[in-house]
């Protein structure tokens, strides 16, 4: 088994997680909470420490300092390139674990989930969490397993490693192609020229 490159799939997957990553919490600060509008009291002669407004986070009911804001984002940018790899990566690592199966085909001919459970009953993977990869939409696979639990289609050209890091992976053999997973095979075109004709003199015709 070939070595796989684990920082590279790990950077990829975190990447995906963060960008996916919602920054919902959020506290008012002191420009956001509402009253302030004069001075509690004169500066002088009180007694009482120095206060401008009931906004400030020194006051209970003022704003928050340096809390949540929903304005933060978690983006990482991540280049094409190494994201292809670490998906390649992951693959090739799958294959070898036989939790990746390659299938002639997955397209079905009737839009019914007893269909989509024959297919999976066939590749002796009923009862797993499964991805099922196509080199193009099928609609009549996608409507089919809509009801089963633990069950996604996805085409090659949306594939991530979210897609594929649990459970097992069936690719159709176009999208293996596409993913360098099965070599293609080449095919010499050989041409047929007209065999050249000499006289007796060994002159060409």
């Amino acid at each position: 088994m070939a070595k796989v490159n684990t920082a590279l799939i790990k950077q990829a997957l975190l990447s995906l997680q963060a960008n996916s990553r919602q920054a919902t919490s959020h506290v008012k600060n002191r420009a956001e909470v509402s009253g302030g509008g004069r001075k509690p009291w004169r500066q002088k002669g009180t007694g009482r420490a120095r206060a401008g407004s009931n906004r400030s986070p020194l006051w209970a009911g003022g704003g928050i300092t340096f809390g949540p804001d929903k304005n933060r984002h978690f983006k990482q940018h991540l280049p094409k390139k190494m994201a292809r790899k670490a998906l390649i990566e992951l693959l090739n690592y799958l294959k070898d674990e036989k939790r990746l199966i390659i299938v002639k085909t997955l397209s079905l001919n009737e839009a019914k989930t007893k269909s989509a459970q024959k297919l999976l009953s066939d590749n002796g993977v009923t009862g797993k969490k499964v991805t099922l990869v196509t080199e193009k939409i099928e609609p009549e696979l996608v409507l089919a397993t809509r009801n089963l639990r633990g069950i996604k289609t996805v085409t090659v050209i949306d594939l991530s490693i979210l897609d594929v890091n649990a459970g097992v992976t069936l690719v159709d053999e176009g999208s293996a192609k596409s993913l360098g997973l099965v070599k293609t095979e080449t095919v010499k075109k050989t041409s047929a020229k007209k065999p050249v004709e000499t006289t007796e003199e060994g002159k060409l015709q």
